[in-house]
């Protein structure tokens, strides 16, 4: 990655407002526990068989 890119990047996260950066984080953690419940069903089921 060129300098540019990463100066672009760091250019487009500071146009994000605290509010948008809190719920792209709590969208994240919504995925994080979808994630674990699936793989905690699916450890049942095949423990369970």
């Amino acid at each position: 990655m060129t300098n540019e890119n990463k100066e672009e990047e760091v250019a487009e996260s500071q146009k994000l407002s605290k509010r948008d950066k809190k719920e792209i984080e709590e969208g994240l953690c919504v995925n994080c526990a979808l994630v674990s419940i699936l793989f905690t069903i699916l450890m049942f089921v095949t423990m369970v068989l």
